[in-house]
């Protein structure tokens, strides 16, 4: 009787299957190392497992080995495709110096080649532990788990995202553990290993395994019932951003010394805010530029103190006498006073004061002299608004005659390249005021080919500026690569300019009282930027692609503003009601032979091998629909809501399959976005005004609770044309 391992059809199905979960663990790795030549380390991993399942003697398969090792490290740090002199002279060098550094315990002196080899030799380990696990063992249920132990937590910690991975480990990992119990099975029953009979028993694991797959992608997911820790811990930790250019979880943080690296999503609730209408969120600014990131200057901080509900002084005034108001309900520990543009005056039922740095632009509370974190507070503001004609009168020639104190707003490391300064004249070649010129800087970003991310952001080397690269390089970037970036081009063209940190508006998640409440989140902290305009003062500015935090502008031009009479729409007639089909009798054909049931087994019995390979043809033709949906479903979804009827509720669920489109064609939106923001973004994406018209009339309609001012019939044309835009 044959025994189950020395069926060589199955066991190299179960080595191909280990060689995919294998690979599970290198993509992460290299990935996250940058360590580049994924293909060769596989080919590595691929040759080891053939010769173990072939069982060359370990006297052929390590030289073998060594010898593709050396030839490695050979390629990829000399460049040869071949030994030569040169070569194995470097080879020699690099060993020597990584054996005088293990023999003096000074790990950090060694080489990049001696890493290579450790690397390559867990990889060995690894196959051989594998190969022992399949071949003698028949069980790989431990190197399963530790797979996806491993890939959840670098979707965690990391900015790897390991949402496919993990699909890819779970269909692999257990067709893998079917096969091998099916295997133990076999041997401890003594049943024959025939090929044949193993792909009988094998093909319903595969369909069972196809079928409950796609049926995991397309059933609803349920929300998480419990919150996510590792954000909730990491909260405390006061490490917001970025340490040494490593990868951070999002949030607000206080040293911007060294920016750059990627980060990781964090939804934790910072604050709730009642208010009128979204704002932005300021903390405070930073003026003098590192290279690599933002310092503060060493000017002595010029502090006032207010008391509780006086009128406060920053650099943007509140517009007129009218003020508006919002309550800020902390949710975590916050070391500083949010406050929005316009700030007048703050009110909280405690007693203390407010100390206000002119210099950070920073507003902290004090209670008897000691540091005070306030858990509710109100403020009072207006928004101050911009005339656009005195915004068209500032004159480049006035910053020259601007005084001392705004010089640390123009400064400049002495090593910032030269090409920096040339693309910022390049950009304001065709604007003549200062107003035209901060503009054309700002909408440079979003027509250049600049990508918003917050994975696989580069970090600078010691002797690369963080400006330099962003524009010239890499293109790709979060908030802080765009504001920093438009505030060095500024000042290049002499624009008195500095950086801001807050959080932008956040989410709506409700209304009282006429006010809506805005939840804002550790994925809506925030940096952008505010330029000094020559005889109208500072502005705030959003360069980052997504965002929409623009100043107010009043438009005081003597333009024609009045609007196109509207055609009125003609009443819908009445559909007629539809004509009930006849009811069956339910005695006929009581005694008309064998029941539906017994034909149906009967039918099944006869035909049961046709049934499994349309079975299978079926599976494979709903694989290779879902694969390509985004260009027929447009097709179907515009008939379908285009006889629904003329109701909120369609149009409602009409934005939310756009959404859906809109994120299967590639334009997905930002943690942390808002609506209104990802709306701009797509339009700025096609080239239309579409997507904005049809968010606010989900707003209104929503969060607004005025779902009679839906006109879903002179809305369907701007959404069927977004739905159509997605099936290119």
């Amino acid at each position: 009787m044959t025994s189950i391992r020395k069926n060589k059809v199955f066991m190299g199905l179960l080595y191909i299957l280990v060689f995919l979960l294998l690979s599970e663990w290198l993509r992460p790795v290299i990935e996250l190392t940058a360590t580049g030549h994924h293909r060769l380390f596989l080919a590595f991993v691929a040759l080891g497992l053939v010769m173990a399942f072939f069982d060359i003697p370990w006297w052929i398969t390590g030289p073998l080995k060594l010898f593709y090792i050396l030839w490695f490290i050979v390629y990829v740090y000399t460049g040869n495709l071949f030994f030569t002199a040169e070569s194995i002279g470097f080879v020699l060098e690099q060993a020597s110096i990584s054996l005088s550094a293990l023999f003096s315990q000074d790990w950090q002196a060694t080489t990049d080649v001696f890493r290579t080899v450790l690397f390559f030799a867990l990889l060995w380990m690894a196959i051989y532990l594998i190969h022992y696990w399949v071949s003698f063992r028949l069980s790989i249920f431990l190197f399963y788990l530790l797979t996806v132990i491993f890939v959840a937590v670098l979707d965690t910690f990391s900015p790897y995202s390991g949402d496919a991975a993990i699909v890819r480990i779970m269909v692999i990992g257990l067709l893998l553990a079917g096969l091998l119990h099916l295997a133990r099975w076999m041997e401890r029953h003594g049943a024959a290993a025939k090929t044949d009979k193993l792909l009988v028993f094998s093909i319903p694991l595969l369909l069972l395994l196809v079928a409950s797959t796609a049926l995991a992608f397309y059933l609803p997911k349920a929300e998480p019932i419990w919150p996510d820790p590792v954000p909730y811990i990491t909260s405390y930790s006061g490490k917001g951003g970025v340490g040494e250019g490593g990868v951070g979880r999002i949030g607000y943080g206080v040293d911007d010394s060294q920016l750059g690296g990627s980060f990781v999503s964090d939804d934790t609730t910072v604050f709730r805010a009642e208010v009128e209408e979204g704002q932005y969120w300021k903390v405070e600014v930073k003026d003098v530029y590192t290279t690599k990131g933002w310092e503060l200057s060493e000017e002595d901080a010029q502090e006032q103190l207010y008391q509780n509900g006086d009128e406060v002084t920053t650099d943007f005034p509140p517009e007129g006498e009218e003020r508006s108001s919002a309550l800020v309900d902390m949710q975590l520990p916050f070391p500083f006073v949010l406050y929005p543009y316009g700030t007048a005056s703050f009110l909280m039922e405690e007693t203390l004061e407010y100390r206000y740095d002119s210099i950070q632009q920073r507003f902290d509370t004090l209670q008897e002299n000691a540091a005070f974190e306030p858990d509710v507070y109100e403020v009072f503001y207006s928004e101050p608004s911009y005339s656009l004609t005195a915004l068209r009168e500032t004159d480049t020639e006035d910053l020259s005659e601007l005084p001392p104190e705004y010089d640390r707003y123009l400064q400049l490391p002495d090593e910032l390249p030269e090409r920096v300064g040339e693309l910022a004249e390049e950009i304001a070649a065709g604007s003549d005021t200062v107003y035209g010129q901060a503009q054309a800087v700002e909408r440079y970003f979003g027509t250049n080919g600049f990508e918003y991310s917050q994975s696989d952001i580069a970090v600078p080397a010691e002797d690369q500026d963080y400006v330099d690269q962003f524009l010239f390089e890499t293109q790709r970037g979060y908030c802080d690569n765009f504001s920093t970036s438009m505030v060095v081009l500024l000042r290049s063209l002499d624009i008195p300019a500095r950086w801001v940190k807050g959080f932008n508006e956040g989410e709506v998640i409700d209304t009282v009282d006429g006010y809506d409440v805005y939840e804002v989140t550790n994925n809506n902290a925030h940096s952008w930027v505010e330029a000094y305009m020559p005889g109208v003062g500072w502005m705030m500015f959003e360069p980052t692609i997504g965002f929409t935090g623009a100043s107010s502008i009043d438009f005081d031009l003597d333009i024609d503003t009045s609007e196109p009479e509207e055609e009125e729409m003609p009443d819908r007639p009445e559909p007629e009601p539809e004509a009930q089909p006849e009811q069956p009798d339910a005695d006929a054909g009581a005694n008309a032979g064998p029941t539906a049931g017994e034909r149906f087994l009967a039918f099944v019995s006869e035909q049961a091998g046709k049934l499994i390979a349309a079975t299978i043809g079926l599976l494979l033709l709903v694989f290779m629909l879902f694969k390509i949906r985004k260009k027929w479903l447009p097709k179907v979804l515009i008939p379908y809501y285009r006889r629904k009827e003329g109701s909120a509720e369609t149009f409602e669920k009409a934005y939310l399959r756009l959404l859906k489109q809109l994120e299967l064609y590639g334009i997905k939106r930002a943690p942390g976005q808002t609506l209104r923001s990802y709306a701009e973004y797509v339009d700025s994406f096609f080239g239309t005004k579409e997507m904005t018209e049809l968010t606010a009339a989900y707003e209104k309609s929503v969060y607004g609770g005025d779902a009679e001012s839906v006109d879903w019939p002179k809305l369907k044309e701007s959404w069927e044309n977004l739905i159509n835009r997605t099936s290119g």
